[in-house]
């Protein structure tokens, strides 16, 4: 194939090096850079990037707005209504997330309205965003070849597109992680080579990305910190730390200023019932987190209480084994203290300190760690273009695409899970029904009903709290407050639904749990008729 970009690559190759048996070398990322195909300013080199760019846009734009929103994003649109000084002062100490998307969300939605394609699109430009920086992140750390592969990568891996499509503040942890990350970079760049002052601009970027983390999500903290650390550690192994140590220390006290107010909240919200409902710390948290990343979300009550859903169970273990992979060979691959201390000790003591810090307090849900995408797909770059054995390469490339490619049509070509067809449901159900009942479930929520009906909502509207003991959120205030609901008991359900009232129960995916933990053991729950709705089932009595 003459003038093909696989005989550009072919080409490069350094004599002596045997092929693999479908034709593909295994080139080193050195032998891969000197090639015309990555060369600094090339066309081609363009040409690739653009076409990075423009799969990334696309994947992140297909049914951006074709889902309603979700008990989260509906909460983000409802307290977006707020003013701006509510949201930076009394709502900051309310709410767990800090300010920043709310912010960035009031702003946008005021300018291009409230559906759910434009809502969603601050978080779908924050995705094709870390695309750019983790190119730019690759080509300084190990070369253009790497930032042009991690960046395919993460244009496709099936989490970050999910999260693209989300008017939640997720989206915009791996744009300051990875501007964290090129700020420590180049801190460590300079301590490597030069004896001289790091450059002014490698302060700012990791103030940067470090303030951002922790205005972004209480988690941030300790990615902000994890950062600190791996770099700090890496300097120490260098020619001349001193500078470069100065700086880091300068940059992390800035950001540290500049994030005071949100740590301040963050610390008095501790014992929040907000964040009551995370999970414990299990044995079983590290495969979910790896399911989760590499394949695509899930919580832990997806598996229900028996544990028996053999596909996600399958998904679980390919995604542990992808990881386990991945970080083995990436420990005999990445030795260079930069690269090793940014992609590798980074995101894994980042889960550790939450880890430790969930022993006590649960805080570690796979969500919070979806800026580790970008270092994984650095990772599995530099793994792939190596100078490993080439069937260790190929099993790692096979485990990633197989990831990849569940991820994709779980989540992108056929979504197994929708979000709540609230317009169905109102369809269904009309709001000006007089004498009938309609229950939220516990996860599902009253506020969807609200915030989608074109009507006065005049039948009364319920919100299913199963134990008196649940814990009450700020959320749970806000939907009941926004959608006029009260709370009902199990216990009154059940007298509800005994005394002859028409009752309609909603629940969603994340409720669905609760029907086996709840409801089956219930003689009058026997008697209900059970429908349907993408994200919804239906109870009516």
């Amino acid at each position: 194939m003459p003038g093909s970009a696989f005989s550009l690559v072919t080409r490069s190759a350094a004599p002596g090096i045997r092929l693999w048996p479908l034709g593909v070398p295994p080139i080193a990322p050195a032998a891969l850079q000197a090639d015309g195909l990555f060369r600094r300013g090339s066309s081609s080199g363009h040409l690739a990037t653009a076409a990075v760019l423009l799969l990334a846009t696309a994947l992140r734009l297909h049914d951006l707005g074709a889902d309603p929103f979700w008990k989260n994003e509906l909460f983000s649109m409802v307290w977006v209504r707020h003013p701006v000084d509510f949201l930076i002062g009394e709502g900051a100490r309310i709410e767990t997330n800090p300010p920043l998307h709310f912010l960035i969300l009031k702003a946008w939605t005021a300018v291009f309205g409230t559906s759910e394609f434009a809502a969603r699109m601050p978080s779908l430009l924050a995705g094709v965003a870390a695309v750019v920086l983790v190119m730019r992140l690759g080509r300084e750390v190990a070369g253009p070849a790497i930032g042009l592969i991690a960046g395919l990568l993460l244009a496709v891996t099936p989490v970050h597109i999910v999260f693209a499509h989300e008017a939640r503040a997720y989206a915009l942890l791996p744009v300051f992680a990875l501007i964290g990350m090129l700020g420590a970079s180049r801190l460590l760049h300079a301590a490597e080579t030069a004896p001289g002052i790091p450059p002014i601009s490698a302060s700012l970027l990791f103030g940067l990305g470090c303030a951002g983390l922790m205005h972004t999500h209480a988690t941030g903290i300790f990615a902000a910190t994890a950062l600190g650390l791996a770099t700090l550690a890496a300097l120490a192994g260098s020619a001349a730390p001193r500078p470069a140590l100065i700086r880091l220390v300068a940059a992390g006290g800035l950001a540290l200023a500049v994030a005071a107010p949100v740590l301040v909240a963050m610390a008095l919200q501790s014992g929040s019932a907000n964040i009551g409902w995370m999970p414990k710390l299990g044995l079983d948290t590290p495969v979910i987190l790896n399911r989760y990343l590499l394949i695509g979300p899930m919580v832990r009550t997806d598996l229900g209480d028996d544990g028996s859903h053999i596909e996600l169970l399958s998904e679980m273990a390919l995604g542990t084994i992808t990881a386990l992979t991945l970080i083995l060979l990436s420990l005999r691959e990445i030795r260079a203290g930069r690269p090793r201390a940014l992609l590798v000790v980074f995101p894994l003591l980042f889960v550790a300190l939450l880890a430790a810090v969930s022993v006590v307090r649960p805080v570690l849900i796979p969500r919070v760690a979806l800026w580790v995408s970008a270092p994984i797909c650095l990772t599995a770059a530099m793994v792939l273009t190596g100078r490993l054995a080439w069937w260790l390469r190929a099993a790692a490339g096979v485990l990633l695409a197989a990831c990849i490619g569940v991820g994709m049509w779980n989540n992108v070509i056929a979504p197994a899970q929708h979000k709540p067809d609230w317009r169905g449901l109102l369809a269904a159900q009309p709001p000006g029904i007089d004498g009938a009942v309609l229950v939220a479930g516990p996860h599902a929520g009253p506020l969807g009903i609200a915030f989608y009906a074109n009507a006065p909502i005049i039948r009364p509207l319920r919100h299913w709290a199963p134990a008196r003991d649940m814990p009450v959120t700020t959320a749970d205030r806000l939907e009941r407050g926004t959608a006029g609901a009260t709370v009902v008991h199990t216990d009154e359900l059940r007298e509800l639904i005994e005394a002859g009232r028409g009752v309609v129960l909603y629940l969603d995916d994340d409720d669905e749990v609760l029907i086996s933990r709840y409801l089956e053991a219930q003689p009058w729950f026997a008697s209900a008729r059970r429908g349907a709705l993408p994200g919804l089932i239906l109870f009516q009595w």
